[in-house]
């Protein structure tokens, strides 16, 4: 075919209304592009690095991964070891989890279900993908129970997933009733306990849903809890507790009995009572009534 050789003159143009230029904007190139490289990337074509986790092997783009995930822009973009090593070993991560944010990386799009979501969280943070990770905490707060919400706000908190971690505190403050109740509950460690009960919010009917918790938290494992009584007592309202409630449940508690602290806060309990006139005199947080926010969740 010949060359054609025909020249326009659109300087002749005399109009207020033509620019000299115009820019042509193709807004699906993106997702095209993507879309091919993914294509590229399955055919195992042009693919420089294998990402390895145990026996599973995974070729990508380093250029597709450093454009997307944190993580690699740091490590391919830098004078690290990895930037040129062909195959890089990935500690961390679990392998179906790098293969599904592998993929996201090409696609935009991520399965997140109750199999995968805590591995996806955790493989998210480790690569910084900071709205995959806020996904998975979003799937996972609409998913909180009685018998999980405590074990979720420790995932949560290693993780530093806040929005995650506050769903968590609002659920427990909520039901904390029902959730005393739980095997998670009892299990937890004396400063998790020990700041839950010191808690404002928590949503009881009476002050003695939370001395009773405490109590069943403490004759749980008695021989290594009971030193922590006394401790645990000072966050209890029990000034807030019924003359009758006193008498009847707390003094006659033989771990109460048998503990100088725990009886000299009984004793200021009663004198709350008998002494109404003294009450200014008292410690302000133990006479002060919680104030739960009726959150939903």
């Amino acid at each position: 075919m010949e060359d054609i050789d025909i020249k326009f003159d659109f300087d002749a143009l005399d109009s207020v209304d033509t620019e000299d230029y115009t820019i042509f904007n193709q807004d699906d190139l993106s997702l095209h592009g993507f879309q091919g490289m993914e294509e590229i990337r399955r055919k195992g074509k042009l693919c420089d690095v294998s990402l390895k986790v145990g026996e599973q092997c995974f070729m990508v783009h380093r250029i597709v991964l450093a454009a997307v995930v944190p993580y690699f822009n740091a490590m391919f973009t830098s004078d690290m070891v990895e930037s040129k090593q062909k195959e890089i070993t990935m500690k961390g991560i679990e392998a179906g989890a790098l293969e599904s944010l592998i993929n996201f990386a090409y696609s935009g799009k991520i399965k997140i279900d109750a199999e995968n979501v805590q591995s996806l969280l955790v493989g998210a943070s480790f690569l910084q993908l900071i709205q995959v990770k806020e996904a998975c905490a979003c799937f996972m707060k609409h998913r909180i129970h009685i018998r999980n919400v405590l074990s979720v706000r420790y995932f949560g908190e290693t993780f530093s997933c806040q929005s995650l971690v506050k769903a968590c505190n609002r659920y427990l403050q909520k039901h904390f009733v029902h959730v005393a109740e739980s095997g998670e509950f009892l299990n937890l460690n004396f400063d998790d306990v020990l700041e839950i009960i010191s808690r404002d919010e928590l949503n009881v009917p009476s002050e003695s849903c939370v001395f009773e918790a405490a109590m069943s938290w403490v004759k749980r494992d008695l021989e290594k809890r009971n030193d922590h009584l006394p401790e645990m007592l000072t966050k209890i309202r029990l000034p807030l507790l019924t003359p009758q409630y006193l008498s009847d449940n707390v003094a006659t508690e033989i771990l109460i009995k048998s503990s100088h602290n725990c009886r000299d806060l009984l004793d200021e309990a009663k004198d709350y009572h008998l002494m109404p006139e003294r009450r200014s005199l008292m410690t302000a947080f133990r006479t002060r009534p919680r104030c739960c926010n009726d959150i939903v969740g």
